[in-house]
């Protein structure tokens, strides 16, 4: 029996002068979850096309950044030496050195080497928490930008350690947060639980009439044996996904019901579907943002400009273009401060005006 590609829809009841508000709900329903079946089988063909555009192109320019940021601390610690820099330079240079390590540190680049120029620059970086009043001030200033909550025996002795302080309150405040909301949740899923068993039930008296119908081994001929078997792992599918317009479309597809059939249900049963429906819709938009998400944070990106797989690409190729730009950016600040008199110019120009507004890394 060929499938059919009819949507599914209720019409009126004969009886009934217009639509009943459930069964309109319904069609509005599967029209959504139509709609949102399509942008997910478009994200997931297009993830490919995504995932080789980032490991073909992003990956291989933020490792070839990531060496040359590494290269560069180094070139600067060993120019830090030069007596030809004054101690306002130095200073500024530490503080330049820490801030590119720290940097480079926190992309998970856990560099023993970077790490202990990190420390060897940053003894005057962190002076304001050797006393109890820079320590206070310190974790005002730390909870006031970032939201996390240090205690007053946080160790302020290098900027690693503050960093992995920093990091573990932040785990914990999380973790913290994940309790409360499981409590509150809990009462609420006690109340949806029988609801739901009642939900699925719908769902299990489809599945059970379509696996009586398609049972394989109820077919003797070997072609039909086969396509019940196609047909009967569908239906397992469906099943498996609480999927109920997709065992509704085997329903009709193997003329288990027709038309007839769909529009003599019960307003109470359309209610129930309806539910139903609701689900799945809320499933489907959550698989894409979390796809979306995911994609986007593997690869650096605003999730906020990455609402379609259009979108991600064109947000990807952005970055693609930036970090070229940073590499080359990186290359010639390097090649540039080798030369102390260029160094020395640039790091009075940076004491005294700091970076650009529009950057927001210590290069170019």
């Amino acid at each position: 029996m060929p499938a059919t590609t009819q949507a599914i829809r209720l019409a009126p009841r004969r009886s009934a002068h217009r639509q009943s508000k459930v069964r309109s709900q319904f069609n509005i329903l599967v029209q959504k979850l139509e709609t949102e079946r399509v942008k997910l089988a478009h994200w997931r063909a297009e993830v490919p096309k995504i995932q080789a555009l980032e490991t073909g192109e992003l990956l291989p320019l933020i490792q070839a950044f990531d060496e040359r940021a590494r290269q560069l601390i180094f070139q600067y610690d060993r120019t830090w030496a030069d007596p030809a820099l004054g101690r306002r330079d130095r200073d500024t240079l530490s503080e330049l050195i820490c801030e590119m390590a720290l940097d480079f540190i926190e992309r998970g680049d856990d560099d023993e080497a970077v790490r202990t120029v990190c420390d060897k620059h940053s003894a005057g970086a962190f002076d304001l928490g050797d006393t109890e009043e820079g320590k206070a001030l310190m974790i005002d200033i730390i909870r006031a930008e970032t939201g996390i909550a240090l205690d007053a025996d946080t160790d302020f002795s290098s900027p690693q350690a503050l960093f992995e302080a920093m990091r573990a309150r932040l785990a914990a405040q999380d973790a913290g947060q994940d309790v409360h909301q499981r409590a509150r949740m809990s009462t609420r899923e006690a109340r949806l639980h029988a609801e739901e068993n009642k939900l699925k039930q719908s769902v299990r008296d489809i599945f059970r009439k379509l696996a009586s119908a398609l049972h394989p081994d109820r077919a003797t001929d070997p072609a039909e044996r086969a396509r019940k078997t196609d047909l009967m792992q569908r239906v397992n599918v469906a099943y498996t996904a609480n999927d109920l317009l997709g065992l509704l479309e085997l329903q009709r597809e193997v003329e288990q019901i027709d038309q007839a059939g769909l529009d003599s249900l019960g307003d109470d049963r359309i209610k129930q579907y309806n539910r139903l429906l609701e689900g799945q819709i809320h499933s489907i938009r959550t698989d894409i943002k979390e796809l979306q998400a995911a994609l986007a944070f593997a690869m650096g990106l605003d999730p906020g400009q990455c609402r379609t797989p259009r979108a991600m690409l064109g947000s990807l190729r952005t970055e693609i273009k930036h970090m070229r730009d940073d590499v080359k950016c990186i290359e010639d600040q390097a090649r540039r401060h080798a030369d102390i008199g260029q160094l020395k110019g640039w790091l009075k120009h940076y004491r005294l005006h700091g970076l650009d507004s529009d950057v927001d890394e210590p290069w170019c």
